[in-house]
């Protein structure tokens, strides 16, 4: 992971180890000889400072990086296009699409260091890279072709892949393909609990082009285009919803690096990244209404003609005294249907010049980026359209940053400053709002392989369209009412920043290697934006009996009780006064050829210093332990991982939010891949060997228990 080409910390291409920032790599290599994911969180969570939430119903995944989620807190990124699709509701608030089996490489920055690379990415950026043709093709080859199956015994789960990739005799062009195909059935907890409407069926196709028609320049285009279908629920004993998503991505790049003039190392990119989830409503919800008065519309609301004739499973209402009653019949029927469809339009262009100046080597990278988000839900029969609005939001920004490296590079100095800027629209509501945000980062190298570096730097997030427009009632036996926020501010981060890096070969043996990084921060987030519960909003709620259909209150459909609104509260998204979000994090491994052994690990505490209280989105402390060998002239590579998880019950849930305290936990997980030739490699898995049941921080079901895995390539190439 330290190793590895990150770009996400400032801009240029640089080894994770020598990164001045808590950055990290995994290459497709380690993906491949570790992992065989299924989900690619099965590699982000045991990355230091990093974790995921999902839920067993959908294949999407949100990342946490330090403690901050949701709303592009991560600026999560496939080949430079942004993922910004997000639905409200009882999971994460952002979340991204992707099929392991494309990914070439995941580079991660942690922090508001990366804010160079993006807007609001206060938490951190992940960039998820796709296969080129020169991962399947080796040299001397112009065609290859390469198929992956796997099967897994707990979820009956297969995968189909197949990946071809050419290039021209000249060299100038190549171009690459994947299809892949994932089913998978429901899956068993560590204590034989199935876990209903975990299954999926899945499937994704991406085409790469570059063409480099001279020294220098290249053009690339891609396409993604990302189904899957599968039974959603928004927590058990709820409504089912028949889901399928669609995620289609165009992304078309070019760069230019002069081999002739260091001033112009150019790139540039454009995309364009829609997603659109449909559901149909399985269960619950028929013979629902809204009723008016008899005799007349707009007739205040109060206890003698307020009614609404509910579904079977849950027949309530709340509406506030004086409200005017209404009719509004067939409300959440069976087969009823909503979408939620967002639109990224993005562009991101930028420029590194290198020279020299009194002595000092100089990097000066510059450049503007940008986005637009169109998000457009439907839901005429339900509230899906209240919790996740229709709007637009705009966002856009500069940059321009120095390195300064000198005294024989025993010294970087790095200054940046990034201008943002937001417009939001939706509801008749409008925001805008712009900051200039700093960067300065120093870092020393005294002794060869020993750098210590400092980061002070600001970050500035614009407020998401739900977080502002959304408003409603909460369905169901947790009735409140939602309310809107059009005087959110912006989240500012202020970030404190320590590290050490130490980089060491042939310590013990010739050819071995030793990399450690540990990292110290305290962030800081003015305006924090968080769910805030507020006082009593003095309304009714009433029971009806099931299979109360009628029109008319008096007649046929009297209630059988009449209560106060849930706990009298709203729900609202307010700024917090500030957020403070501290830890450490430690990542290193040991590399002797014949063996290896590596540890991550992060402690991280957060605080709503509002209310006191902890943040709830802070991750669980984790220790990851890797050990390994290497035999048979390196054809056999096997090992076993061990995730140390500790309990997280360091915030208050209350009354309204759906996150529960997740217990400690230890998982042990065993990999190995053998190279029958050079055209055949059998990988093998086991994942949970001890049958452990847990549940991962903020996950809404338990995760998987023992699954074994065992996956074939082949590979063909023509010379």
């Amino acid at each position: 992971m330290l190793d590895g080409i990150v770009v996400t910390s400032s801009k240029t291409q640089e080894s994770a180890i020598d990164a001045l920032s808590g950055s990290s790599a995994i290459s497709r290599e380690e993906i491949d000889t570790q992992f065989q994911p299924d989900r690619i969180s099965q590699v982000l969570r045991t990355i230091p400072g990093v974790t995921t939430q999902e839920t067993a119903r959908d294949t999407a995944t949100a990342i946490n990086i330090r403690g901050l989620q949701d709303f592009g807190r991560v600026n999560v990124l496939i080949d430079g296009a942004r993922q910004n699709f997000q639905r409200t509701g009882h999971s994460a608030n952002g979340m991204f699409y992707i099929d392991p089996e494309m990914i070439k490489s995941v580079d991660i920055t942690r922090g508001p260091t990366a804010t160079i690379y993006g807007s609001g990415a206060i938490g951190g950026v992940a960039q998820f890279s796709l296969l080129d043709a020169g991962d399947i093709l080796r040299s001397g080859e112009y065609a290859a072709g390469q198929v992956k199956t796997r099967y897994g015994t707990n979820d009956d789960g297969k995968l189909a892949s197949f990946t071809a990739a050419a290039r021209s005799l000249s060299g100038t062009v190549d171009i690459i393909g994947q299809v892949n195909g994932h089913w998978s059935n429901d899956y068993e907890d560590g204590s034989g609990n199935v876990v209903p409407g975990s299954n999926d069926e899945t499937d994704s196709k991406f085409a790469k082009l570059r063409i480099r028609p001279e020294q220098g320049h290249e053009v690339t285009a891609t396409i993604i285009d990302y189904n899957s279908s599968f039974m959603d629920q928004v927590e058990q004993g709820s409504t089912d919803y028949d889901t399928s998503v669609e995620n289609r991505q165009y992304t078309l790049g070019y760069t230019f690096t002069s081999p002739t003039n260091p001033l112009i190392d150019f790139s540039s990119k454009v995309y364009y990244n829609e997603t659109s989830l449909d559901q149909t409503r399985l269960s619950g919800g028929d013979n629902s209404y809204y009723t008016a008065n008899p005799g007349g519309g707009g007739v205040a609301c109060n206890s003698s003609n307020l009614a609404r004739f509910g579904t079977t499973a849950f027949p309530t209402v709340f509406l506030p005294v004086g409200s005017p009653c209404f009719f509004h019949p067939d409300a959440f029927p069976v087969g009823s249907q909503r979408s939620f469809n967002i639109e990224t339009e993005g562009a991101d262009i930028y420029n590194t010049s290198r020279f020299d100046a009194a002595g000092m080597k100089v990097a000066l990278t510059y450049g503007i980026d940008g986005f637009r988000d169109t998000v457009k839900t439907a839901d005429p029969t339900g509230n899906g359209d209240e919790f996740t609005p229709s709007g637009q939001r705009e966002v856009y920004g500069g940059f321009v940053q120095s390195q300064l490296t000198f005294f024989n590079d025993m010294v970087d100095l790095i200054t940046a400053v990034r201008y943002d800027s937001y417009k939001l629209e939706g509801g008749g509501t409008e925001l805008s709002d712009d900051r200039i945000s700093p960067k300065v980062t120093l870092g020393v190298t005294p002794l060869q392989g020993f750098t210590v570096f400092g980061t002070y730097a600001e970050g500035f997030r614009a407020p998401a369209l739900s977080e502002t427009l959304l408003s409603g009632f909460h369905p169901g036996f947790a009735h409140f009412q939602l309310l809107p926020n059009p005087n959110l501010e912006p989240e500012v981060a202020r970030n404190w920043e320590g590290g050490i890096n130490l980089k060491y070969d042939n310590v013990v043996t010739t050819g071995d290697k030793f990399r450690a990084k540990f990292t110290a921060f305290h962030n800081k987030v003015e305006n924090y934006i968080d769910q805030v519960t507020t006082g009593d909003t003095n309304g009714y709620l009433l029971f009806f009996r099931p299979g109360c259909t009628g029109v008319n209150p008096g007649v046929g459909c009297i209630p059988v009780s009449f209560v106060p609104m849930f706990d009298g509260v709203n729900l609202q998204y307010q700024n917090v006064r500030d957020a403070t979000i501290e830890g450490v994090e430690f990542e290193s491994y040991y590399d002797a050829q014949s063996w290896f052994a590596g540890i991550g690990a992060h402690r991280i505490r957060g605080t709503n210093e509002d209310t006191g209280t902890g943040l709830m989105t802070i991750p669980a402390d984790q220790v990851t332990l890797t050990a390994g060998f290497r035999a048979f002239d390196n054809k056999l590579t096997a090992g076993a991982r061990t995730r140390f998880v500790a309990k997280q019950d360091r915030f208050e849930p209350g009354e309204i939010r759906a996150a529960q305290f997740a217990d400690a936990y230890t998982v042990v997980d065993l990999f190995g891949e053998y190279q029958v030739n050079d055209k055949l490699t059998v990988n093998a898995n086991i994942d949970n060997l001890f049958d452990e049941t847990y549940r991962q921080h903020l996950d809404q079901y338990n995760s998987p228990g023992f699954n074994a895995r065992v996956g074939v390539t082949m590979r063909l190439g023509a010379q």
